[in-house]
């Protein structure tokens, strides 16, 4: 087996190794009443990026195909490491056999990516399908605003996204992802935060008042 640590190979395996690595933490934290992520999206919603209107609808959708804050990004990431990772040792094995050596890891990389990205697409739809959901009984998009939300993992800056998740009315679960309203503040894990507006994907935050007063009463 130490060919799938071979120089072609051993960035495909490493994929699959952190997957596992990374699930066993999700299995873990749903044991535990939590979910973890360990992904921060860039902001391409920032007031200060001039961006035009084809480009931020075309960011969007990508991130709606992907399943961006519809789902986990920790399982999300789990689904991509598994189509990057497979994908990469399955077409260096059918280069081994064709050319007699492994082809160089950054060209196989990019059908790999390709394809990891479609699984990640395959395992959103998935998780959507099959996570207790009824569309009669929770609420839209548009009323996110004015929910509190617990961060989820890391910590949540201007420019630094970071993953959060509220239970609405109808005890359906929605993750987000949220950034301070202004850099006054910054947002840790586990903390509270209120969802004051939407820009794109992204939905602005300020500290929750009830959570910040609980907080220094306890201290």
């Amino acid at each position: 087996m130490d060919w799938l640590f071979a120089d072609g190979v051993a960035p495909f395996t490493l994929a699959l190794l952190l997957m596992f690595g990374l699930g066993m933490l999700e299995i873990v934290s749903l044991m535990l009443g939590a979910s973890f992520a360990s992904h921060h999206l860039p902001d391409v919603h920032h007031p200060d990026v001039h961006l035009d209107i084809d480009a931020s609808h075309g960011m969007d959708s990508l991130l709606n195909w992907l399943h961006i804050g519809r789902a986990p990004l920790l399982i999300l990431l789990v689904f991509f490491l598994l189509g990057f990772g497979l994908s990469g040792i399955l077409l260096q094995q059918l280069s081994l056999q064709l050319l007699g050596t492994f082809s160089h890891a950054a060209l196989v990389a990019i059908p790999s990516l390709m394809i990891g990205l479609t699984h990640m697409n395959w395992g959103g739809r998935f998780v959507n399908r099959y996570l207790p959901k009824d569309e009669t009984q929770s609420i839209s998009r548009e009323h996110f605003i004015g929910q509190t939300v617990t961060i989820t993992v890391g910590e949540s800056r201007i420019n630094d996204p970071a993953e959060a998740k509220f239970t609405d009315s109808f005890g359906q679960v929605h993750y987000v992802m949220v950034e301070p309203d202004d850099d006054s503040f910054y947002l840790k894990q586990g903390e509270q935060a209120l969802i004051i507006r939407q820009e794109g994907s992204i939905y602005r935050v300020v500290p929750n008042i009830n959570y910040l007063l609980t907080k220094t009463r306890s201290h």
